[in-house]
């Protein structure tokens, strides 16, 4: 029940975001900006945290375990506000849900099953009435996309490591969500087109109309050299030729890079109002269906076909090989490919104008 509703609810703020410009003019309610201002508090904390010598640690500062037993300390006293008194018995099922959207402080590592967590929260809230439907566009452009800053500020002072990330062949180090979002943001774009976010002039330009170029942009902040190989799988996705099939390609992807990976989902909590149950449109026959081969002979992909995009990579004269890695196929993790991905052909970073 949990992977219907929560996937149901993506697409509700996905759908509701067509369009709009992260800039756009949204009423917000009150919740709304305490809720935000909140997430303001969190940033403040960040900066007055002192980092720890680097010499004494190889990975993540471990300054950062000072930020998260505050914030597991002060969570209730953060969440209760935003709780009406008839729903204050709901803030032991909530907390966990919004400790985790911060990273893990074990490892000091932060990845797209932490940035679920903090979906999952805002369908919670929603689920318990807190956010309607009605508020869905502020939920993404306001107070995801503050949440993002606030991980963003993590990320660099704390120097955080990437959570379960295929490196090159990852959409992104740390973050999946906004991506779907932010191309749901450019359906319809006269001027951008997806190959747009390759020009470092253009996404400079426009990172703040859409969630997808911001992301695009931090990318190039905080990596260097040829973006066709620190982010291959975007370089690819760049041939798509509209947003619209950009956005249905980046949900089948979701989906299979992390809502049926268990290293993501074996984290994930349940309760009365994320619940475990199965779906009532799910059959004992779909469950327990013996003739359900557990590996199947798949075709091998063909070269230019990145998880759930399927497209033809324009010729050049002059080409760079990518060699890609194994990896389990997007969509139905029983099915694994039976040898290596090809050697592919990609077109080398196109010129700035």
């Amino acid at each position: 029940m949990a992977y219907e509703e929560y996937l149901s609810f993506l697409h509700r703020l996905n759908d509701s975001v067509i369009g709009v410009h992260t800039t756009a003019d949204l009423i917000c309610g009150d919740l709304v900006i305490e809720f935000v201002e909140m997430l303001d508090k969190l940033e403040k904390w960040i900066d007055e945290i002192p980092l720890e010598a680097a010499s004494e640690q190889r990975f993540g500062n471990k300054a950062y375990r000072h930020f998260y037993e505050k914030l597991c300390q002060e969570t209730p006293a953060l969440l209760s506000p935003l709780l009406p008194p008839n729903l204050q018995d709901a803030l032991p099922e909530l907390t966990p849900y919004f400790t985790e959207s911060f990273g893990n402080s074990t490892r000091i590592d932060y990845g797209s099953g932490h940035e679920a967590n903090f979906l999952i929260l805002l369908f919670c809230l929603q689920k318990l009435g807190v956010f309607s439907e009605n508020e869905n566009q502020v939920l993404v452009l306001r107070i995801f996309n503050k949440y993002l800053r606030v991980c963003r500020h993590l990320q660099t002072k704390f120097k955080m490591e990437p959570a379960g990330s295929r490196g090159v062949h990852a959409l992104d180090d740390f973050q999946f969500a906004p991506f779907i979002f932010g191309s749901a943001q450019l359906i319809g774009s006269k001027t951008l087109v997806p190959d747009s976010y390759l020009k470092k002039t253009v996404v400079e330009a426009h990172a703040h109309q859409s969630l997808f170029l911001d992301c695009v942009n931090f990318i190039n902040e905080t990596k260097t050299g040829p973006f066709h190989e620190h982010s291959n799988q975007l370089w690819n996705i760049s041939a798509v030729p509209h947003w619209k099939k950009v956005n249905s390609g980046m949900f089948k992807m979701y989906e299979g890079e992390v809502l049926k990976k268990f290293p993501v989902v074996q984290h994930m909590m349940f309760g009365s109002l994320f619940s475990f149950d199965r779906s009532e449109k799910t059959s004992e026959a779909d469950v327990n269906s013996e003739d359900i081969p557990i590996m199947t002979q798949m075709p091998p992909r063909q070269p230019a076909q990145h998880g759930m995009f399927a497209f033809q990579i324009p010729s050049v004269a002059n080409t760079s090989t990518v060699r890609t890695a194994s990896v389990v196929e997007s969509g139905d993790l029983r099915r694994l490919h039976a040898e290596k991905h090809p050697n592919e052909h990609c077109p080398p970073p196109m010129a700035e104008p």
